[in-house]
C-alpha cells in the first residue's frame, strides 16, 4: 500500500501560491495590465500553471487513495510537461531575436541561460520521476524537485514585485529545498537520493547562472540553439 504523504500536496499548494503571486504582480503592474501581455505569453502561463496544478492534484490523488486516478492522470502530466520544454523554447527564442529585450536584467542572449538552463533540469527531473515510476518514493520526490526547478522565473517576479533584494531569491528556492531535505530526516533520518540529486541540479544551474558572463561561448551557443545570425 502506497504511504500517504499530504507534505508533497502541501508543498505542490506552496509552489502554485508562489507562481500565481508572482506572475500577477508582473502582470498588474504593466500599463494596461494583462490584457496588455502577449496572448502566446498568456498560453505559456496557463501552460506552466496547468502543470503545477496537476502536480498538486495528482499529490492530493495519492493522499487520497485514489492510486489508479493518479496512474490514468499521468498521460496529462507528460503532455502538459513536453508543452513547457518546447512553449518554453518558443518563448526564449522570440526574447533572443528582440534586441531591446532583456532576461534577468541582462540582455537577453546572455539572459537566456535562466530559463534555458529551468528547462533542462525540469526535463532531467521530471524523466528521472518517469523512470521511478516503480519507487514511489524517488518518483514523488523527483516530480517536485521538478516543479521546484522551474520555480526561478516565478520567484524572481515576486520578489522583485514586492521590491525585495535580489538575494532573496536564491534564499527562497534554497528554503525550498531544504524544506525536503528536513521532511526526509523527519520521516527517514537521512536524505533520500532522490532529494539530494534535485538539489544537486539546482546547485549546478546556480553556479552556472551566476557565472555566466566568464563564459564567452555562451552568445555563440545561444545564437545557434535560436537561429541568430
Amino acid at each position: 500500500m502506497t504511504k500517504r504523504e499530504p507534505f508533497f500536496f502541501w508543498m505542490a499548494l506552496a509552489l502554485i501560491a508562489i507562481v500565481v503571486s508572482g506572475v500577477s504582480l508582473v502582470a498588474f503592474s504593466r500599463p494596461g495590465g494583462p490584457m496588455a501581455t502577449p496572448l502566446f505569453l498568456h498560453f505559456h502561463g496557463a501552460v506552466f500553471l496547468g502543470w503545477f496544478v496537476l502536480l498538486a492534484f495528482q499529490a492530493w490523488l495519492m493522499g487520497a487513495g485514489q492510486a489508479a486516478l493518479h496512474k490514468r492522470l499521468g498521460q496529462a502530466s507528460f503532455t502538459l510537461a513536453v508543452a513547457i520544454v518546447i512553449v518554453g523554447y518558443l518563448v526564449v527564442r522570440f526574447a533572443v531575436h528582440k534586441p531591446a529585450m532583456t532576461i534577468a536584467g541582462r540582455p537577453a542572449i546572455i539572459g537566456a541561460v535562466f530559463p534555458i538552463w529551468d528547462i533542462i533540469n525540469f526535463t532531467i527531473a521530471y524523466t528521472l520521476g518517469l523512470a521511478n515510476k516503480s519507487n514511489a518514493a524517488a518518483h514523488k520526490r523527483f516530480m517536485l524537485c521538478a516543479a521546484m526547478l522551474m520555480i526561478d522565473p516565478a520567484m524572481a517576479r515576486l520578489v522583485f514585485g514586492l521590491g525585495l533584494p535580489g538575494n532573496l531569491i536564491l534564499v527562497a528556492e534554497l528554503a525550498l529545498f531544504l524544506a525536503l531535505i528536513v521532511y526526509d530526516l523527519v520521516t527517514r533520518r537521512r536524505p533520500h537520493w532522490a532529494s539530494l540529486v534535485g538539489l544537486g541540479l539546482y546547485a549546478a544551474a546556480m553556479a552556472f547562472k551566476l557565472n555566466i558572463g566568464n563564459f564567452a561561448w555562451w552568445p555563440g551557443l545561444v545564437k545557434a540553439l535560436f537561429g541568430l545570425s
